[in-house]
């Protein structure tokens, strides 16, 4: 006879189930609150055009598609990982659903490496959490692409595997500039590791970078066209102003619709985090147990600039659990992973009940609609 699972293990397998059915649940849903997959695969699928010059042109340029009513002034100011990797969905004209099903499976991916890495804890805290059911699987934001990207690196650093270090740390960059915070992370590891008779600093570093530069050789086209491309989001020029996450929560103007009681549970748990990463990392500093306390960097340095960004969003923080990969304490790890699964009350309730606050117009439900499997944007519908 097989052996008959311990109740709490019952429980989780439950709790994995249910966020699991919902995800392929979400997977076919029209996206109500955002339409930014349409405006991804509207320009990925001119990416390869004009000997790659799609860095230097704005929606505008391609009107009258259907997607162009969306940012139509704005440069496209995702970097190419992200660029080419809806380029494969508008190359064959496959749809939301598809690209919402690769990002699940990512999710899915990652948490994977969480169980094998991490703990069969962590696994479940990080698959269960509702800002990755709504906004990945429902919504089709892509930041669990960079997650992963962040987790590769870090475990190849951790295996002292320079070169594939390197690598992942280019193509994590390339999806969106928060993998640039590992750096200081990864350069400790490299000091700490080396070996004068065996591995120097200079001859790890060399091999980073032998890693890094084959990352960037496949986007070479892009950097010749449009050499700041990795600079545009801040080069862009947007007027606007709006974080959940903001530091002055008495400043109304930052936070646009969101309620009081939302304003004030995304302050608690953007602060909580971070203080308590400060705090770990100012103990160990005085302990003199270096690595825990530079192994804390990535993360503070996440929620800093979140917190600090003129414009952000709720699905940003898919991002943060890939940090925790830097730490080696498993109770820190779970305590972050609890933290960031009651972070997003936002995806609770939309999940729950009903989203709220801004939604997108019934013209971009409708495009979206008929744009579920199969989606040539080139072709279907003309902006009016």
């Amino acid at each position: 006879m097989r052996k008959k699972l311990p109740l709490v293990e019952q429980w989780a397998w439950l709790l994995f189930a249910i966020a699991l059915a919902y995800k392929i649940y979400a997977c076919f849903q029209v996206p109500v609150v955002t339409s930014d997959v349409l405006r991804h695969l509207g320009y990925s699928s001119h990416a390869l055009e004009n000997n790659f010059a799609i860095y230097t042109t704005t929606a505008d340029d391609f009107i009258p598609e259907s997607w162009t009513r969306y940012w139509s002034e704005q440069p496209y100011i995702y970097p190419p990982t992200t660029l080419i990797f809806y380029y494969l969905f508008s190359l064959f004209h496959l749809g939301i659903f598809w690209v919402k099903a690769v990002l699940t499976l990512i999710d899915l991916g990652c948490t994977y490496l969480f169980y094998k890495h991490i703990s069969k804890l962590a696994a479940l805290l990080f698959f269960c959490a509702p800002v990755s059911l709504w906004y990945t699987s429902h919504e089709g934001q892509f930041e669990i692409l960079q997650t992963l990207f962040i987790i590769l690196n870090a475990i190849s650093v951790k295996k002292q595997q320079w070169r594939l270090a390197g690598f992942w740390f280019a193509i994590s960059v390339q999806v969106k500039q928060f993998g640039v915070l590992l750096l200081p992370w990864m350069l400790y590891e490299m000091w700490e590791n080396r070996n004068e008779e065996h591995q120097s600093f200079i001859n790890i570093v060399g091999k980073a970078l032998q890693g890094l530069i084959l990352g960037f050789i496949p986007f070479l086209a892009f950097y010749i066209q449009a050499p700041n491309l990795l600079f545009l989001p801040i080069t862009s020029g947007s007027t606007l102003a709006y974080n959940p996450f903001a530091w002055n929560v008495l400043n109304r103007k930052l936070f646009d619709w969101n309620p009081k009681w939302l304003v004030l549970w995304n302050a608690l748990f953007s602060y909580a985090p971070l203080i308590i990463l400060i705090i770990v990392g100012i103990i160990a500093w005085k302990k003199r147990k270096f690595a825990t306390s530079i192994s804390t960097v990535p993360l503070t340095l996440f929620w800093f600039i979140t917190k600090s960004l003129k414009w952000g969003q709720f699905w940003y923080t898919i991002v943060a659990p890939g940090f925790l990969f830097c730490l080696s304490r498993k109770s820190l790890i779970h305590l972050l992973l609890l933290l960031h699964l009651m972070q997003c009350l936002h995806s609770i309730v939309a999940i729950a009940i009903e989203p709220i606050g801004a939604r997108e117009s019934q013209s971009s439900f409708t495009l979206m609609n008929s744009c579920m499997f199969v989606c040539d944007l080139q072709r279907l519908g003309k902006r009016t």
